[in-house]
């Protein structure tokens, strides 16, 4: 085996010119300095590699470099670049040679001892860690983790949460965790990036857009790659969504055929979901169980792949909205005949939990009028009922928590096929309160959902009825106190 370090896989990437200075993420990477291990964790494109090089050129800490790549997987070229890149800030480290042999923790021992000797801070960035696969390396790298002198910090980023002590590090309070939501954009921090691609944007349509990409810096990119050239981006905007050329073959490359054919086939399929929890996964993907879907759900989790948590439990779920338009488009093209099977499928299920208004959006779209038109006879019936309900809690100043019934959905109350034991909010004004609580008006949660004004104004109302507030402030600390936000 060659002994060659391949000197550039040493160095952070250059700065690029469209690249935009987010200070907040230099002032929260330096915020876990004390600690032993930072985790950067988060999708592809969400500008991981580009906040730890400009952390490390802002000369935040005296760091060491290393990029991983798949041939990193062999534990004695693993090992051979890390100490290399380690002898770049500490000239002290000896030479390991070769590492001939199995006993590749012998010659990590004797790294520690040579850094313990060394009373120098040093910090080590581990990028791309989602390359590696080998389990000797992950072992390795538990290793230093865990006999590493004081003055060593690791920074570890990657797409997934690799296979670490991670729990232990939580409870002992040694690690530091950066994930997608600390490195969305801001407004300002969009407009700064479309600004310095060259784009003038109206303060609204920046706004709009980075409502429409939820932040993701290459969404971003994408979007200000589309713009250019174009008379009249306003008019653009609205229609910038994951289906866009450069966003589709970005997301497909990226992140989609890198994921083995069972994981491909079960985000297709739950595609058509706006929301969802595992025993609706499970029952439109075919799984069988809310088992199966769960394991999935936690392995998607796991490996970033753009799944957005509703609630603090993470029950309730959905994906980002471009990954969504990907992965519905692909179904479409690939299987043009399974989005009304699905859809059905789902109307089953949504049926069966007492939840008749999503149950209906999806036997349309799945052209069922026989399940439509009975689905509609039944809501028009309850309609007046809903509505005596809800002006009975708004009059009341909200529902008596002595009342078990006034905390239940009074579509899933009236259903016959109500579970009881279902959460008092459906899953649709469940989305609609998180976005109520991150400060969105009702304008910008019906383009979100894609939802009538109305429609968003009635599921706001039924929000304030169920958890007894009369306003958005109100409603918005509510859930934060129930932890459903």
């Amino acid at each position: 085996m060659s002994n060659a370090v391949l000197i550039t896989k040493l160095r952070p990437p250059p700065a690029r010119p469209g690249d935009t200075p987010r200070p907040r993420l230099l002032a929260r990477l330096d915020s876990g300095t004390e600690r032993r291990v930072t985790l950067v964790s988060a999708p592809a494109g969400y500008g991981k590699t580009t906040a730890l090089a400009d952390w490390v050129a802002h000369g935040s800490a005296s760091a060491a470099w290393l990029s991983l790549d798949e041939p990193d997987n062999a534990p004695q070229r693993f090992l051979r670049h890390l100490v290399a890149a380690m002898q770049r800030r500490d000239a002290s480290l000896r030479e390991l040679g070769d590492f001939v042999g199995e006993d590749l923790e012998a010659a990590l021992i004797t790294v520690v001892n040579d850094l313990a000797a060394n009373e120098a801070p040093l910090c080590l960035v581990l990028d791309d860690y989602h390359c590696i696969a080998a389990q000797r390396v992950h072992e390795l790298v538990g290793f230093l983790i865990a006999h590493a002198p004081p003055q060593l910090r690791l920074v570890i980023a990657g797409r997934n949460d690799p296979p670490l002590p991670l729990a232990r590090l939580r409870v002992a309070q040694a690690l530091t965790e950066v994930r997608a939501d600390e490195l969305r954009f801001t407004v300002a921090e969009a407009r700064s990036l479309l600004e310095r691609q060259g784009l003038r944007l109206a303060a609204a349509d920046v706004e709009e857009l980075t409502l429409r990409t939820e932040g993701w810096p290459a969404g971003l990119h994408l979007a200000a790659l589309s713009l250019r050239g174009r008379s009249d981006p306003h008019a653009f905007i609205p229609f910038f969504t994951g289906t866009d050329r450069f966003v589709l073959e970005y997301l497909t490359e990226e992140v989609l055929l890198r994921q083995p054919a069972e994981v491909q086939d079960f985000l297709l399929m739950t595609s058509v979901l706006d929301t969802f929890d595992a025993e609706l996964a499970g029952a439109v993907a075919g799984l069988g169980g809310a088992g199966d879907a769960a394991a999935m759900l936690d392995r998607i989790e796991r490996d970033n792949l753009f799944l957005v948590p509703l609630d603090g439990q993470h029950r309730s779920l959905r994906y980002h909205a471009f990954f969504q338009d990907l992965l519905q488009h692909r179904l479409r093209t690939a299987r043009p005949d399974l989005p009304a099977r699905l859809h059905r499928r789902a109307a089953d299920a949504l049926e069966a939990r007492g939840q008749p208004e999503e149950a209906l959006r999806h036997a349309r779209l799945a052209a069922d009028e026989v399940r439509a038109r009975r689905l509609e006879v039944f809501l028009e019936r309850l309609q007046p009922a809903a509505e005596a309900l809800e002006a009975q809690a708004l009059d009341a100043g909200g529902p008596d928590p002595g009342r078990s019934d006034r905390g239940t959905s009074a579509s899933a109350a009236a259903s016959p096929a109500a579970d009881p034991a279902l959460e008092p909010l459906t899953e649709r004004e469940l989305e609609v309160l998180r976005l109520i609580a991150a400060g969105l008006a009702n304008k910008q949660i019906a383009r979100r959902l894609d939802l009538s004004l109305n429609t968003v104004k009635t599921h706001a109302r039924n929000v304030y009825a169920k958890l007894g507030v009369g306003s958005r402030t109100q409603a918005a600390a509510r859930a934060r106190d129930l932890g459903l936000a």
